[in-house]
């Protein structure tokens, strides 16, 4: 019963902090305080840290993948019917960041959930996706200039560094809460070092914009099979 009233909590959370961030930033790109490629980073990453709301309600997998699959319904609906205000698309065109997004969390859940996968890898991913792809484009938007095409896609060395800094921080914050030997200073600082590493070097050669997949999934086998 007490787990039952959990997820069904865990449920009402994941709904309301979803709505309050799709409505806040909303309200902010119709203010003119953010442009629509800057609401959609910052959406990107605040939506990460459901994330966080997820490790501390929910114990059923199915419950836990409730959001990420109406996430990846969504992603589908919301080009079509212009759900959102901040979708920089025309209607019609296929959102595929906000799919990939989607399905790398929904995949992410049932693996960590079911026991496929430690769950200190699968949040690893999660959110060095969420904080350090997000703020990379953030930080490309606001400082970038020139940087060199990579598949078509410009990369500033600003925003390329954000994402490390960033994925390094996630990283080592998740190591010290873990605990155990890996949280000395001297294990954190080289796994989130080299976990950083790997999602910055995803990042920058992912082509078709498939970089909320390629990052969380790559990101968690490697802290996985790497740091176990």
């Amino acid at each position: 019963m007490r787990s039952l009233l959990l997820n069904g909590a865990g449920l009402v959370t994941s709904g309301l902090f979803v709505f309050l961030v799709i409505a806040g930033t909303t309200m902010l790109h119709r203010a003119g305080v953010l442009s629509a490629r800057a609401t959609r980073k910052v959406i990107h990453i605040a939506l990460a840290n459901w994330w966080l709301i997820a490790l501390a309600m929910f114990d059923d997998p199915w419950a836990a993948s409730v959001g990420p699959a109406c996430s990846l319904l969504g992603a589908v609906a919301a080009p079509r019917l212009r759900l959102f205000p901040a979708d920089e698309g025309a209607a019609g065109t296929f959102d595929r960041g906000t799919l990939c997004y989607s399905l790398a969390f929904l995949v992410l859940v049932n693996l960590s959930w079911r026991g496929l996968m430690p769950l200190r890898a699968a949040t690893t991913g999660a959110l060095v996706m969420g904080w350090g792809d997000g703020l990379a484009g953030l930080v490309g938007m606001r400082f970038g200039s020139g940087g060199i095409l990579v598949w078509g896609r410009r990369k500033s060395a600003l925003g390329t560094a954000a994402m490390f800094l960033a994925s390094f921080a996630a990283c080592f914050i998740i190591t010290a809460v873990r605990g155990g030997r890996d949280s000395a200073l001297f294990p954190s600082a080289l796994i989130s070092l080299s976990t950083a590493a790997v999602a910055t070097a995803l990042e920058l050669v992912t082509p078709l914009g498939l970089d909320n997949l390629t990052i969380p999934l790559g990101v968690a086998f490697f802290s996985a099979v790497a740091f176990p």
